[in-house]
C-alpha cells in the first residue's frame, strides 16, 4: 500500500474526501490529512508519505510552495493538485516543479478515483524499475570481481587500444601510476584443491596488491596474472623480489611449491599483453629447470632451442635397454637422455615431440608383443599433464618397471609355453637315436645355448639327463611288460648301440635290464 496525505484548508473537502474514498481498495493508505501547507510540511518526516494530495490556495504555507519543499528534498514523492480553474496560472507553475497530476475542483468521486487507479500504477511501474535497478545494481556489484578480471584477462592476452583501457581502468578502480609496467604469471607446480588456491590468490594479492600497489588476478588457465608499476630502473629488481618473497611465503605457511615467470618491463600500458607473453613463456622453462623457480624472460638464453638431439639413436638405446629386461639398463638410459634433453635447451614443445616419439615406439612393442593390463592409449595425454621433465622422467621410469614387469612375466609364460612343447617333442621322439640338443631347440623357436640353459633352470636338469631318464623310465616298462631282448629295446627307446644301453642302464638304474626285468617280475636279482 502507498501511503497518502491529504492537504485542503477547508475541512468539508478534506472530510468528504477521507470519508467517500475507500482508500484500501484503491491500494492506498491515508494515514494524515492537513488544513495548510504549515502543518503538512512539519509533518512530513514523520509521515514519509508516498503520495501528497494538496489544495494550491491555501493559508500559511500554499500547495506550490509545499510542492517546491518537497520536490528539493524528496524527490521520489508523487504530487498530484487540487485546483479551481481560477488557479491555473498556479497549475502552469506546478508543471514546473514535476506535478504528476492535476484534480479540477469541482470533481465527482469518480473522476477522483479514477485518478487514484492512474496514479497506483504509474506508482507500480516506478516500483518495478526501482527493484529492476536495485537487482541490477547488486548483479553488477556481484559480478565486479569477475568482470574486472575477464577485462585484465582481454587485456594481457588481445590487443586494447591504450583510450580502452583507461577507460576500464576507471570503471574498475585500478592504477599503475607507472611510469613503467611489468607482467608477471605465477602456477602452482602441483595438483591442489581449490581451497588451496585460494589461500596462494590471497597471499599473492597480499604482498603484490595491498602492499605494493600491484593489480592480482585469475587467469583461464588458473594460474595467477600480475601487474606491477614503478620505475624503469627498479622494476625487474622490484619484481624479481616480490617473486621471491611470494615464492617463500607459500611454501612456508601453505608447505605448497609455486613457480614464477617474469616479463620484459614497458612505458606503455598496452604493451602489457607482451610483458605477459613474456612471462609465460619465462615460465614455461619450468618444464627443464624443475619446480619453485622464478624465471625471467630475459634469464633465458637467446636462441635456445637450435640445439639437436639424434631422437633415433636414443630411442634404439633407450628400447634395447628396455627389451633387455632389466631395470637398471633402461634406467641408465633415461637417465642420460633426459641429460641430454636439458643440456639441448629445448623449448617445451620439442621436448614433448621426442617424449611422445618415444611413447610411441614403447607403444608399438607393446601392441606387438602383446603386452596386456597397461593403457596406452593414456599415455600421450597424460604426458603432457606434468609441469617438469623431471616429472615425466620418473613417471616414465615408474611407466617402464611396469612394462618391464609386463615382459618378464609374458617371458615366463612364452618359456614355460615352449619348454612344454619341447618336452612334449622329446616324449613323441625319444626313440629316434638321432634326437638331439639341437633339433629340440629348434622346435622351442630358441637358440642351442640359450635353450639349454633356460631347460636346466626350469626342469633342475640338463636336456641330456631330461632325455634319458625318458628313455630309462620307457625301457623299464617295455622290461616289465614285454618279452622283447635287450637290443630290442634298446633300438625302441634311442639307443643304436645296445652296449652301450646296458651300461647306461646299470649306471641309472643300479641294475643290468637283465637284473631289472629278473627282480621286478621275480622279486629277486
Amino acid at each position: 500500500m502507498y501511503r497518502v496525505i491529504l492537504v485542503d484548508d477547508e475541512e468539508e473537502v478534506r472530510e468528504s474526501i477521507r470519508m467517500k474514498v475507500d482508500w484500501s481498495a484503491c491500494g492506498f493508505d491515508l494515514v494524515g490529512t492537513f488544513e495548510d501547507g504549515k502543518d503538512a510540511w512539519e509533518s512530513f518526516e514523520q509521515m514519509r508519505p508516498d503520495v501528497v494530495i494538496t489544495d494550491i490556495s491555501m493559508p500559511y504555507m500554499d500547495g506550490l510552495a509545499l510542492a517546491g519543499k518537497i520536490v528539493d528534498r524528496y524527490r521520489d514523492v508523487t504530487i498530484v493538485i487540487i485546483t479551481g480553474y481560477d488557479d491555473f496560472e498556479y497549475a502552469q507553475q506546478a508543471v514546473k516543479l514535476k506535478v504528476q497530476d492535476f484534480i479540477l475542483k469541482p470533481f465527482n468521486y469518480g473522476e477522483f478515483v479514477a485518478m487514484l487507479g492512474k496514479l497506483k500504477g504509474q506508482l507500480d511501474e516506478h516500483q518495478a524499475r526501482i527493484e529492476d535497478l536495485t537487482r541490477l545494481r547488486s548483479q553488477l556489484h556481484e559480478s565486479f570481481p569477475l568482470l574486472k578480471e575477464q577485462f585484465l584477462e582481454r587485456m594481457v592476452t588481445t590487443e586494447l587500444s591504450e583510450e580502452e583501457i583507461k577507460h576500464k581502468f576507471i570503471l574498475f578502480r585500478l592504477t599503475l601510476p607507472g611510469p613503467s609496467a611489468i607482467a608477471l604469471t605465477l602456477d602452482i607446480d602441483e595438483p591442489v584443491s581449490e581451497l588451496l588456491r585460494f589461500a596462494v590468490f590471497n597471499i599473492v594479492q597480499e604482498i603484490f596488491e595491498q602492499e605494493n600497489g600491484g593489480i592480482v588476478f585469475r587467469t583461464k588457465d588458473e594460474r595467477i596474472g600480475i601487474l606491477l608499476s614503478g620505475t624503469a630502473q627498479s622494476i625487474c629488481t622490484e619484481a624479481q623480489k616480490l617473486a621471491q618473497q611470494t615464492v617463500e611465503a607459500i611454501e612456508k605457511y601453505i608447505k605448497i611449491c609455486v613457480s614464477v615467470g617474469i616479463g620484459r618491463p614497458y612505458d606503455a600500458i598496452a604493451r602489457m599483453a607482451e610483458s605477459h607473453a613474456g612471462a609465460t613463456a619465462a615460465l614455461e622453462y619450468r618444464f627443464l629447470a624443475g619446480r619453485s623457480k622464478i624465471i625471467s624472460i630475459e634469464d633465458i638464453a637467446h636462441g635456445r632451442g637450435g640445439s639437436q638431439v639424434n631422437q633415433s639413436a636414443w630411442e634404439r638405446r633407450l628400447m634395447s635397454a628396455l627389451k633387455s629386461g632389466r631395470p637398471s639398463d633402461f634406467n641408465v638410459e633415461l637417465e642420460a637422455w633426459i641429460a641430454e634433453l636439458k643440456a639441448a635447451e629445448l623449448i617445451r614443445s620439442r621436448l614433448y615431440f621426442h617424449i611422445q616419439s618415444l611413447l610411441i615406439a614403447i607403444i608399438q612393442m607393446c601392441e606387438a608383443s602383446g603386452y596386456d593390463g597397461l593403457e596406452p592409449a593414456d599415455w600421450l595425454g597424460q604426458a603432457l599433464t606434468y609441469k617438469t621433465l623431471d616429472e615425466v622422467k620418473t613417471w616414465l621410469g615408474t611407466l617402464c618397471e611396469q612394462l618391464l614387469e609386463q615382459i618378464y612375466r609374458k617371458r615366463e609364460q612364452d618359456a614355460d609355453d615352449l619348454l612344454r612343447r619341447a618336452e612334449a617333442y622329446i616324449l613323441d621322439h625319444f626313440a629316434d637315436e638321432n634326437l638331439s640338443l639341437s633339433e629340440v631347440s629348434q622346435q622351442a623357436y630358441m637358440s642351442m645355448n640359450y635353450f639349454s640353459a633356460l631347460f636346466k633352470q626350469k626342469k633342475g636338469q640338463s636336456f641330456i639327463d631330461f632325455l634319458t631318464t625318458v628313455r630309462m623310465e620307457q625301457a623299464k616298462e617295455l622290461l616289465v611288460s614285454t618279452a622283447l631282448k635287450t637290443y630290442e629295446i634298446a633300438s625302441q627307446v634311442g639307443y643304436g648301440d645296445p652296449q652301450y644301453f646296458s651300461v647306461t642302464f646299470k649306471r641309472r638304474c643300479g641294475l643290468t635290464p637283465k637284473e631289472y626285468r629278473a627282480y621286478v617280475r621275480e622279486g629277486r636279482p
